[in-house]
């Protein structure tokens, strides 16, 4: 093994990226550890929110009504902080019925294609969340609840997962351009 045959989480993979797409993929790979950290926090603030809900709805007899909304907005942050890292791990449900009947190459045709729609849903996820927000904004909305919360402050998170989406895939056709799998840490086919 020499240092080109290093793929960028450290396992060996017969891959030589060029300099500027292995700085960009640690790069990618920094923003994703520390989406998934914000990812996982949510997890656990979630856990705690209803495990207070629980406990004070049985051991004192007073329901917190706010709850449910609570959880609901974290259930979309974990989504949105998470999905894109998933991506590039390639734990994304997958139809191999077609793909494993193909060769290498059209293999890698087929994971360039479906990044491709990756990358399209995701710009389509960053413009029209990020619009979706700023007219939220604009009208001062609120949710429909216990918080009243400014609804565009929870609609950035759409947006916000578009580009780390975005970035994914990017990074995946980069990998795949380069004689790569298009998911982290997966052998070559």
């Amino acid at each position: 093994m020499n240092s080109k045959s290093l793929c960028l989480d450290g396992s060996p993979e017969a891959l030589a990226l060029p300099a500027v797409c292995r700085i960009f993929s640690r790069t990618v790979s920094a923003i994703f550890a520390a989406a998934m950290a914000v990812s996982a926090l949510c997890v656990l603030v979630a856990l705690a929110v209803i495990a207070y809900s629980v406990v004070v709805r049985y051991f004192l007899g007073e329901p917190s009504l706010w709850v449910d909304e609570v959880v609901g907005y974290l259930v979309v942050a974990i989504v949105m902080f998470g999905v894109a890292s998933a991506l590039r791990e390639g734990r994304h449900i997958g139809v191999d019925l077609l793909t494993e009947r193909l060769g290498p190459r059209g293999r890698r045709l087929a994971e360039a294609w479906s990044m491709l729609g990756v990358l399209a849903l995701a710009v389509f996820l960053i413009a029209n969340g990020w619009e979706t927000a700023m007219f939220s904004k604009s009208i001062e909305m609120v949710s429909q609840g216990y918080l009243e919360v400014p609804l565009y402050a929870l609609q950035l998170l759409i947006p916000f997962g578009g580009c780390l989406l975005a970035l994914a895939a990017v990074d995946a056709l980069l990998r795949l351009a380069f004689g790569g799998s298009a998911h982290v840490g997966q052998e070559k086919h």
